[in-house]
């Protein structure tokens, strides 16, 4: 007869709990059979069951608590809501990188922010492409096929989804700030004055950037056009 995979019962299996229990610790426990202490007793490996909808079922669950004092390779610790796993090179902590799937999409992309979680970026619209500002992800189209977009307003800040603004200047004077230079590397702006008035299209610098070492450009004429790149810390006409 087989021995039971099982604890042993009590008032009964006499002559056989030995057998039973060892049977039943090895299932999961290393034993080499000999008094070796620094090898025997540690899991050789682990079956988790599964869990159900019952609250404290959980297959896996750790209590929050407090980071050793001295990271150590292997250890896994969990700390108000962040979990953490001890890597051997260096034996570096690390941040266990999480996101919140609530609200996700198909498509979406999800990056690092400054505390170190992962942040969903929602899928761009067709013929966009994943540029950088600021240090940061963001959807923009393509400058081989430009958006457009009119401003008639006193004032306009140029965004990083902009391509091609026109400014329509019949009912007053417009000036259009460029973003910060610093955040923009590699983009390209386009500003196209449509209107014949005698109102004023002004081109303004973001903070201390020059356009071409300047502070500022003016569009005089109907249909004169100003295009800019950025290479990081000042903007040059094109």
């Amino acid at each position: 007869m087989s021995t039971p995979q099982r604890l042993p019962i009590v008032n009964s299996d006499d002559g056989v709990w030995g057998d039973i229990l060892r049977q039943y610790l090895m299932l999961q426990h290393y034993d080499d059979g000999t008094d070796n202490p620094g090898v025997n007793g540690g899991h050789q490996n682990i079956t988790i069951r599964p869990g159900t909808a019952t609250a404290g079922t959980a297959p896996l669950k750790f209590a929050s608590g407090t980071n050793l004092t001295t990271p150590e390779a292997g250890a896994m610790e969990f700390t108000t809501d962040t979990l953490y796993f001890t890597i051997t090179t260096g034996t570096v902590r690390k941040k266990v990188a999480i996101y919140d799937d609530t609200s996700g999409a198909t498509g979406d992309t999800y990056y690092r922010d400054s505390s170190g979680n992962f942040v969903r970026l929602a899928a761009g619209s067709n013929g966009q492409i994943m540029k950088v500002a600021s240090g940061l992800p963001s959807w923009g189209t393509d400058n081989g096929t430009f958006t457009t977009n009119t401003q008639s307003g006193t004032t306009y800040t140029v965004g990083t989804t902009d391509t091609v603004v026109f400014a329509d200047a019949t009912s007053n004077n417009i000036s259009v700030t460029l973003p910060a230079a610093s955040g923009t590397a590699g983009y390209r702006f386009y500003i196209k004055r449509i209107d014949s008035s005698g109102h004023t299209v002004t081109i303004l610098r973001s903070g201390s950037d020059t356009i071409d070492g300047m502070t500022s450009f003016t569009l005089d004429l109907q249909y004169t056009a100003f295009g800019v790149v950025s290479n990081g810390s000042a903007w040059y006409i094109l």
